[in-house]
């Protein structure tokens, strides 16, 4: 028994090794929504208010997110490195915090050098609107404000930038 179970592990361990090299790329979500976005206006931590409208003829990411979420403050430098890298293409990231109070947004995004815009849902009014289940979770609307696809979950910058660019090369 010892033996068969020593023998399962080497296998175990040989199979996670090979598939370990393999190189998987994460297809890209289908980006055919066609249902508009609905429009909001909520306050920056500033206490400036913004529209998503405000945006309207550029591409945009809404990530909502949160200080107490692991994968949401995991998944902000890649995001911040995808608007520093994007931002003068008619694209935009708006970061939709969920549920926390604008001095500790402001510290966080000072402290992290977020520079994209930050709106608060202080209450979490959004949440039904836009049918948040998880976060973090990244809404990318085009540039006529149709929502054409979501990820739920964490996002990396090589996904994002994909994204983004499959969007900035559509003629609007």
């Amino acid at each position: 028994m010892k033996r068969l179970l020593l023998l399962t592990f080497s296998l175990l361990l040989i199979a996670g090794g090979v598939s370990g090299c393999l190189s998987f790329s994460t297809p890209l979500p289908a980006l055919d929504g066609a249902e508009p976005v609905p429009d909001i206006t909520l306050p920056t931590p500033d206490g400036e208010m913004l529209s998503l409208s405000d945006y309207q003829g550029q591409v945009i990411f809404l990530n909502f997110w949160g200080t107490y979420c692991p994968p949401c403050v995991a998944e902000l430098p890649d995001i911040q490195n995808v608007y520093e890298a994007l931002q003068d293409q008619n694209f935009v990231v708006i970061g939709l915090n969920v549920e926390e109070k604008p001095e500790k947004v402001k510290a966080f995004i000072t402290e992290h050098h977020i520079t994209f815009p930050i709106i608060i849902s202080p209450d979490a009014t959004v949440n039904p609107l836009y049918q948040l289940k998880r976060m973090p979770t990244t809404w990318f609307i085009d540039r006529e404000g149709i929502l054409r696809g979501k990820i739920e979950g964490q996002m990396s910058e090589d996904m994002a930038l994909k994204i983004a660019r499959k969007l900035l090369e559509e003629q609007p």
